[in-house]
């Protein structure tokens, strides 16, 4: 998990920040896509189901990254969109208690479903994401 922080915030001089850092923070997520389950990680994370200071946005991305240049607020986001880069924003990993925090993604397939992309796509993820468990990786 990523924050987004203005350039010029406290929080920008450090390398990471903690789920209980951003308490206090004006968070931006997005009403679509990861924005729901943003911040219901946010909550569990604060121990608190109110939000206080969330800001929901109809917004892409782009659009999202420019709000928090522009001293708007932070952002939460996937690390995958840390590839961008604007001006006035960093990028801060965020951490638990043992570490940063990591969200596991799982991947289904139907057997009856021939479609030509399966085999490169589950070759690009064993490449990038081995299964460290030990079992033999299914054909």
């Amino acid at each position: 998990m990523i924050a987004a922080f203005p350039k010029r915030h406290p929080f920008g001089e450090r390398g990471t920040v903690r789920w209980t850092d951003l308490r206090n923070e004006r968070i931006l997520l997005p009403l679509d896509g990861p924005g729901p389950e943003l911040e219901r990680l946010l909550s569990v994370k604060l121990h608190d189901t109110s939000p206080r200071h969330i800001l929901h946005q109809d917004s892409s991305l782009d659009q999202l990254l420019g709000l928090v240049g522009a001293e708007y607020g932070a952002l939460l986001m996937l690390e995958g969109g840390t590839g961008a880069r604007y001006d006035g924003v960093v990028y801060r990993e965020i951490h638990d208690d043992d570490g940063p925090t990591r969200l596991n993604f799982a991947a289904y397939w139907r057997e009856t479903n021939s479609n030509p992309t399966l085999g490169p796509f589950l070759a690009m993820l064993r490449e990038r994401y081995p299964d460290l468990s030990g079992a033999p990786a299914p054909i």
